[in-house]
C-alpha cells in the first residue's frame, strides 16, 4: 500500500514538473522582444540560495549590531558570489579570493582618492575602468572578476576617504562580507566536483525535449510552413548543439582524481552519448515530419507521441542530475533502464505514426568514441607559474592597437570616465549607477551591446517599478533584510536564464540595500535615481560602442556560410554511404555539421544586429542557412531508416562534385565546374530530397547573372 502512494506520489510530482516545463516554455515563447536570452532550465537555485545566505547574514549582522555599514559587506559578499568562476574547488577559491582582495584594495585607493578631489577620483576611475575591462583578453574568468572589481571601483568613489585610518573599518568590514562569501561557498556550500556535468546534461536534455515539443507543437497546426520550420530547426537545434558541447566542456573539467570514480564518470559519458544518439533521431524525425507534413499516416497521434518523449527525456534529465546520495548508483541504472526502455517503446510507436522506418538506437557501439579526456591538474605553485607565464604572453600578443582587447579596454575606460565625469558636473545622486551601467553593459562588438543595452534598460524599469511597491510596504531594517533575501535568491538563480531577469530582481535588491546603508530615505527616490541613472549609462554605453574605435564584427560571413556549407555535404555524402548503419567516422560530420551551422547563424545574427536592417540579401542568406539544416536533417534520416541501402556512385560523386562548386564560389578560388543536372530515376525519398536541396543551394549560392547568389555575396561583404 506504501509502495502505491509512493508511485501516485512521484507521478504527481512528474506531472508538477512538467506542468513548470509547458509553462517555462509558454512564457518563453511569448515573452516581450527586450527579453533576449531565456532559459528557464538553467535556473541555479543552489547559487541563489548561496548568495542570498551570504548577503542577507551582513545584512542581519548589520542591524543586530546598529552599523549601517554592513551594507557594504553584504554588497562585498553578493559580488564574491557573482565573481566565482564554478568549476574545481581551486578555481573559485582562486576567482572569488581574487575578487575579494583586488576590490578592497583597488576600491579603497578609489575612495583614498576620491578625498582628494574630482580630479583624481577621475584619473583612478579611467585607470581601474581600462584595466578591469582588459582582463578580458586572459578569458571569461578573469573578465568577470576584472569587470566586478572595477565595479567596486566605480561604486566606492562615492564614499571618499580622507585618511586611511578613518578607511580602515569600512574596508575591513567589506573585506569581511567577501570573505564571509568565499567560506560560506567553499564549505557549507561546495559545488560537488560531477555537479556541473551533472546540470549540463539535465539542460541538454531539456534542450532535447525542447525540440520535440516544438515539434509537436507544429504537428498540430496545419498551416505551419517552411519559414516556421525553418525557424524551428534553427532556434532549437541551434540550442541542443551548444547544450551539448557545453556538457562536453563540463565533463572534460573533471580533474583525474574525480574521473577515477569510473561508475561516475562512466555514468556520465554514457548519459553525454545517449543525448548525442537522441539528438540525431531527433533531427530525423522533425525531418520526417516537415516532408511528409499533410502526408503523415496519423500526424495527431505522432504529435501526442512527441509530446510523451519530451516528457520521459526530462525525467531521464532529472535522474541524470540527482547526486550520489540520493539513489545509488545501481538504482539510478535501473531507473534509467526503465526510462530507456520507455523511450524505445514510443520510438516504435512513432515509427508506424509517421509511417517512416526511423529506429531509435541507445548505446550504440561508438557512443564511447566522445569520451572527453579528463584534466590533469597540476600542484598550485606550478599552476600558478603556468598561469602568470600565459598570462605575459598574451598580454604581449594584445599591446597593440590592432588588438580588440585593447581597443575594447579603452573604449570602456573613456566612456566611463565620461559618464562618471558627466554625473559629478550634475550632481546626480548615486551616479554610480550610470558608470555601473556602462561598465556592464559594453561589450566589444556593436553586436552584443545593443541587445544588452535594451535588456538592462527595460530590466531596471520593470525592477524600479517593483522596488517602489516594496518600498511603500516595507520601512523597517529587519523587514529590509528579510526582503532582500529572496530578491537576491531570484537575482542569482535567474542569472543563466535571463539577463533581463537578472538586472529587474538587481534593481530591487540594491535599492533596499541602499535604504539599509541610508536610514530615512525614501524608496521610491532611489528607484528613480537608479532608472535615471541606468537610462544614461545606456545612453553613453551605445554612443561609445558606435563612435569609439567602434570594432564589427570580425568574422567574415562568407567563410563561415562556405564552412557549414562545406561541413554538411561531407556528412550528407557520409550519410549516403553509410545509409541505414552505423559508423562513428560519419556521427563526428553530424557534430561538425551542426557546429558549423551554428557558427554561420551566430555570424549572420551578429551582422544583422550591427545593420539594424533586413535586406534582400538578407533573406537570401536566411534561406541558404535553413536549406542547409534541411539537408543535415535529410542526412540524418537516411543514417536512421533501416531500410534505406548505400545510395548510388554517381549520386555520391554528383553531390560531392556541386559542393566544391559551391565551396570555390564562395571562397572565390578558381574551379572548373561542369554542371549537369543528375537524372532523377530510381531514387529513394530521401535521396529524392537530397537532390533538390542541392540543386536549390547551388542556384541560391552559385554566381548567377541576375540569381540570388549575388546577394549572399553582397550580405558577406557589406
Amino acid at each position: 500500500m506504501f509502495g502505491h502512494f509512493q508511485r501516485r506520489a512521484k507521478h504527481a510530482a512528474n506531472r508538477r514538473l512538467n506542468t513548470l516545463h509547458a509553462l517555462a516554455d509558454f512564457v518563453s515563447r511569448r515573452r516581450p522582444v527586450w527579453m533576449v536570452s531565456f532559459a528557464m532550465d538553467e535556473t541555479n537555485l543552489s547559487e541563489g540560495l548561496r548568495a542570498a545566505c551570504a548577503a542577507t547574514s551582513m545584512l542581519l549582522l548589520g542591524y543586530l549590531l546598529h552599523d549601517p555599514l554592513f551594507a557594504w559587506a553584504s554588497i562585498g559578499a553578493f559580488w564574491t558570489c557573482l565573481a566565482d568562476a564554478a568549476g574545481s574547488n581551486r578555481m573559485r577559491f582562486a576567482s572569488m579570493v581574487s575578487f575579494a582582495l583586488l576590490s578592497t584594495l583597488c576600491g579603497g585607493l578609489t575612495a583614498l582618492v576620491s578625498g582628494a578631489g574630482t580630479l583624481a577620483a577621475t584619473a583612478a576611475i579611467l585607470l581601474f575602468a581600462t584595466a578591469g575591462a582588459l582582463a578580458r583578453v586572459w578569458g571569461s574568468a578573469a573578465s568577470q572578476v576584472g569587470i566586478l572589481a572595477a565595479t567596486a571601483c566605480v561604486v566606492m568613489v562615492d564614499k571618499p576617504m580622507h585618511s586611511l585610518t578613518e578607511g580602515l573599518p569600512f574596508l575591513a568590514i567589506y573585506l569581511s562580507g567577501c570573505l564571509f562569501a568565499v567560506v560560506l561557498s567553499l564549505t557549507v556550500w561546495r559545488i560537488h566536483p560531477f555537479g556541473p556535468s551533472r546540470d549540463a546534461l539535465r539542460a541538454v536534455y531539456g534542450r532535447l525535449a525542447d525540440i520535440a515539443l516544438d515539434s509537436a507543437r507544429l504537428l498540430r497546426r496545419d498551416t505551419a510552413d517552411f519559414g516556421q520550420w525553418a525557424r524551428h530547426a534553427a532556434t532549437y537545434r541551434g540550442q541542443a548543439r551548444a547544450a551539448l558541447e557545453t556538457a562536453r566542456k563540463a565533463l572534460a573539467k573533471v580533474p583525474n582524481s574525480r574521473a577515477g570514480q569510473r561508475e561516475t564518470y562512466e555514468y556520465l559519458v554514457l548519459a553525454l552519448a545517449d543525448t548525442e544518439r537522441l539528438f540525431a533521431y531527433l533531427i530525423a524525425v522533425t525531418d520526417a515530419c516537415e516532408r511528409g507534413h499533410h502526408t503523415l499516416h496519423e500526424p495527431r497521434r505522432a504529435a501526442r507521441l512527441l509530446s510523451a518523449l519530451a516528457e520521459v527525456m526530462l525525467r531521464i534529465g532529472r535522474v541524470v542530475s540527482e547526486p550520489n546520495d540520493k539513489p545509488v548508483v545501481e538504482d539510478r541504472w535501473t531507473a534509467l533502464a526503465a526510462l530507456q526502455r520507455r523511450l524505445q517503446k514510443l520510438a516504435g510507436s512513432l515509427e508506424a505514426a509517421l509511417g517512416e522506418p526511423l529506429a531509435l538506437r541507445l548505446r550504440a557501439a561508438g557512443g564511447l568514441a566522445f569520451e572527453p579526456t579528463p584534466r590533469r591538474e597540476a600542484g598550485w605553485l606550478r599552476a600558478a607559474a603556468d598561469n602568470l607565464a600565459r598570462a605575459s604572453v598574451t598580454l604581449k600578443a594584445n599591446a597593440s592597437l590592432q588588438s580588440i582587447g585593447l581597443r575594447h579596454a579603452a573604449r570602456v575606460g573613456v566612456a566611463v570616465t565620461a559618464g562618471f565625469m558627466i554625473v559629478r558636473a550634475l550632481h546626480l545622486p548615486f551616479g554610480y549607477w550610470a558608470t555601473m551601467a556602462i561598465l556592464l553593459i559594453l561589450q566589444p562588438s556593436i553586436a552584443a551591446t545593443w541587445p544588452r543595452s535594451i535588456e538592462r534598460a527595460a530590466g531596471s524599469i520593470a525592477g524600479g517599478l517593483l522596488a517602489a511597491a516594496i518600498g511603500f510596504a516595507v520601512h523597517s531594517p529587519i523587514a529590509i533584510s528579510l526582503i532582500v533575501f529572496p530578491l537576491v535568491c531570484a537575482t542569482m538563480a535567474l542569472r543563466p536564464v535571463s539577463y533581463s531577469l537578472f538586472v529587474l530582481f538587481l534593481t530591487p535588491t540594491f535599492v533596499l540595500v541602499a535604504d539599509f546603508a541610508t536610514p530615512g530615505a525614501s524608496e521610491l527616490i532611489f528607484a528613480l535615481a537608479r532608472l535615471g541613472n541606468n537610462v544614461l549609462g545606456c545612453s553613453i554605453a551605445l554612443l561609445a560602442t558606435f563612435v569609439l574605435w567602434p570594432s564589427r564584427e570580425p568574422i567574415d560571413f562568407r567563410m563561415r556560410l562556405a564552412d557549414a556549407v562545406q561541413a554538411n555535404f561531407d556528412y550528407l555524402v557520409g550519410a549516403l554511404e553509410h545509409a541505414g548503419g552505423e559508423d562513428i567516422e560519419v556521427e563526428r560530420l553530424r557534430r561538425a555539421a551542426g557546429l558549423a551551422s551554428n557558427n554561420a547563424e551566430e555570424a549572420f545574427n551578429r551582422l544583422r544586429l550591427e545593420k539594424l536592417e533586413s535586406s534582400l540579401a538578407d533573406r537570401a542568406a536566411v534561406t541558404a542557412l535553413a536549406l542547409l539544416r534541411r539537408v543535415a536533417g535529410t542526412a540524418t534520416r537516411m543514417r536512421f531508416a533501416a531500410n534505406q541501402a548505400r545510395a548510388d556512385n554517381a549520386l555520391i560523386e554528383w553531390i560531392a562534385a556541386v559542393s566544391r562548386e559551391i565551396d570555390a564560389h564562395l571562397r572565390g578560388t578558381p574551379h572548373d565546374a561542369n554542371y549537369v543536372a543528375l537524372p532523377r530515376r530510381h531514387l529513394s525519398l530521401a535521396e529524392a530530397d537530397a537532390v533538390n536541396q542541392t540543386a536549390q543551394l547551388r542556384r541560391l549560392l552559385v554566381k548567377e547573372p541576375g540569381g540570388v547568389g549575388e546577394g549572399v555575396a553582397q550580405a558577406a561583404t557589406t
